[in-house]
């Protein structure tokens, strides 16, 4: 029961980032194709409908990733210092990168009407999603690296 926690917090955290980017690319690449064909005013009701729907997920993904995040992170926050200062660079960017992504997704789905800009704040976070991504598989790459570098302590001869 010790592990439980420490891995339904990850699986919590990366399953929340699939369902995240997977939105996100679904509400800026498919559905723009998929409504093609509609006239403006489907178009329009049909994407303000699941616009609605997907503001949910992605306020609901917002919490779950502060949470599983905060949580992550203290747990392995010595492995953190172990690494100093790759580990702190790396850690740092995913965490600012998913706090501007955190604010673009707000604010571009604040109110019932899209802003203007819709189209490029998802584009721009479709890009920063996988930018978080990559930092956060680099963080973990360099973690392992280095616990595998250190060498196990030989109690045996400490005494």
């Amino acid at each position: 029961m010790e592990g439980f926690l420490p891995i339904l917090s990850r699986w919590i955290h990366v399953i929340t980032a699939c369902i995240a980017i997977g939105g996100v690319f679904f509400m800026r690449i498919v559905v723009p194709i998929g409504l093609s064909s509609l006239d403006p005013e489907s178009q329009k009701q049909t994407f303000l409908r699941l616009r609605s729907v997907f503001k949910k997920v992605i306020h609901t993904a917002i919490l779950l990733f502060l949470l599983s995040g905060t949580y992550n992170a203290i747990l392995i926050w010595p492995q953190y210092n172990a690494i100093k200062g790759l580990g702190h660079a790396l850690f740092g960017m995913h965490v600012l990168l998913a706090l501007i992504v955190f604010g673009i997704a707000l604010a571009a789905l604040a109110g019932k009407e899209p802003p203007k800009a819709h189209k490029a704040m998802m584009m721009t976070n479709l890009v920063l999603l996988m930018l978080v991504v990559a930092f956060a598989s680099t963080l973990k790459w360099a973690r392992e690296r280095a616990s595998k570098s250190q060498a196990p302590v030989n109690t045996s001869q400490l005494q």
